[in-house]
């Protein structure tokens, strides 16, 4: 079984005074992108994606800057499953996994997708019934 959610950290090139240089992959090639830009104590999301187009299976953000807590679960289950992330990362969500992301501090986000790919393609569903 595919899980359905893949985080993998960005790899870490070099590091100095400056800050910090990485490299990351995606599974596909990607043509468009959205940035989002979120403040600390917002939530976003709430959503699923099924899978109808390459944009959307998976979903695919990369986590720049700042700290989540991503919530998810299967559409079909009752539990989700809950991580804290403070790394630059790739998150990858199968199609029917409805996912969530509150800021726990200011955060910059990249959508790998068009919006005409998630305006076809997305579902309202919250990840729990009592959301934090």
């Amino acid at each position: 079984m595919t899980e359905p959610v893949k985080i993998t950290p960005l790899h870490e090139i070099g590091k100095d005074d400056r800050g910090s240089t990485a490299t990351f992959s995606l599974p596909r090639t990607q043509s468009q992108f959205i940035s989002i830009f979120r403040r600390a104590g917002s939530i976003s999301g709430n959503t699923y994606h099924e899978g109808k187009n390459p944009g959307t299976n998976p979903k695919i953000f990369v986590l720049l800057q700042g700290t989540i807590h991503f919530s998810y679960r299967h559409k079909d289950e009752p539990n989700a499953q809950e991580i804290t992330l403070a790394n630059p990362s790739v998150i990858e969500i199968t199609p029917f996994v409805t996912h969530q992301v509150e800021a726990l501090s200011d955060i910059l986000i990249l959508e790998c997708n068009s919006i005409d790919d998630i305006q076809k393609d997305r579902c309202k569903l919250a990840v729990t019934s009592s959301q934090r």
